[in-house]
């Protein structure tokens, strides 16, 4: 089975680089280079400034989720957050989020809560962008009609595939057992959540608030390169794109991604050469970022275990 990972894991990574030197190619490595060559270093800066506070928000998002059931110290589980964004980075599709449940098992945090926490916080971020990718790119993006009913149809089929996988894949192994006795601890767990329906609604207020970061973060990769690209545009059409990057055939969803930015995207008049330097620009800052913060993580291997708070022993138990 872990020959079966390692191959797929191979192929997703070529299919990353194929998909990105294809782009590449069809767009013209001259024109690439020339448009790089006319960054401005200033918005460059307001990049990571944006990537940043986005991390800040989407940490801040599922902690508010996990206190509620678990308590945590923001300031411990923004730690491991930032580790498990790293990680997220270089595994196939966006299922590497969900590292986060394993390394908070290692500090003794129950996976059932962090479990929760992070699916429940998934489900709502999805189901928010699916939302905004239908309604926005139906009412205000004339060019975008004939676009968003295979693109959302293909993400929904895949969510619900992933699910009746998790729930009733017929073949019993101990990665399936462990998955279906996770997702039916989550499923008991998220009742709590019934008495508590204020933190959904925070977590819905904080997702908003990420999107428009988000989306504050895409314009200004664009006028990094002399571009502005208007809204509603900005907002929406970046959903699409990372909607897309969510099918695990490639890691971190590279290249699926960038192609489906750059053929949505100059449907509204923007040049390939600067939609794929935008979204270049974007990768290159986030794993700037990410070797940083690797770096950091490995200085202070000891400093960055989740201290908890007393919780009742109930709650400590899997």
């Amino acid at each position: 089975m872990s020959d079966i990972r390692r191959y797929l894991s191979i192929a997703k990574m070529l299919m990353a680089l194929a998909l990105v030197v294809f782009l590449v190619i069809s767009i013209g490595v001259e024109n690439i280079i020339s448009t790089f060559a006319s960054v401005n270093p200033k918005y460059v800066t307001l990049v990571v400034s944006c990537l940043t506070l986005l991390l800040f928000i989407g940490a801040f998002n599922v902690w508010v989720i996990l206190k509620s059931i678990y308590p945590v110290p923001f300031r411990s589980f923004l730690k491991v957050y930032f580790y498990s964004w790293t990680i997220s980075l270089i595994t196939p599709g966006q299922a590497g989020d969900a590292s986060l449940i394993l390394l908070l098992k290692k500090d003794n945090i129950p996976m059932r809560d962090t479990g929760t926490a992070y699916i429940v916080d998934k489900i709502i971020t999805l189901g928010f962008f699916f939302f905004i990718a239908w309604y926005g790119s139906y009412n205000f993006i004339p060019e975008l009609k004939d676009i968003w009913i295979p693109v959302l149809s293909a993400g929904f089929i895949l969510l619900i595939f992933t699910f009746l996988i998790i729930k009733f894949f017929p073949v019993k192994t101990p990665l399936t057992n462990k998955s279906k006795k996770l997702f039916d601890a989550i499923i008991i767990k998220s009742k709590i959540l019934k008495k508590k329906w204020y933190i959904l609604v925070v977590n819905v207020m904080l997702t908003l608030m990420k999107w428009l970061v988000l989306s504050l973060c895409y314009m200004v990769a664009f006028l990094a390169f002399d571009v502005y690209v208007e809204w509603p545009e900005i907002g929406i059409i970046p959903i699409l794109s990372t909607l897309v990057g969510y099918i695990p055939i490639s890691i971190g969803g590279i290249g699926t991604v960038e192609l489906t930015a750059t053929h949505l995207f100059s449907k509204v008049g923007v040049e390939e050469s600067v939609v794929l330097s935008a979204y270049l620009l974007l990768r290159s800052m986030q794993y700037i970022m990410a070797i940083i913060l690797l770096i950091f993580f490995s200085s202070k291997k000891s400093d960055y275990k989740v201290k908890l708070n007393t919780a009742p022993s109930s709650s400590r138990n899997e």
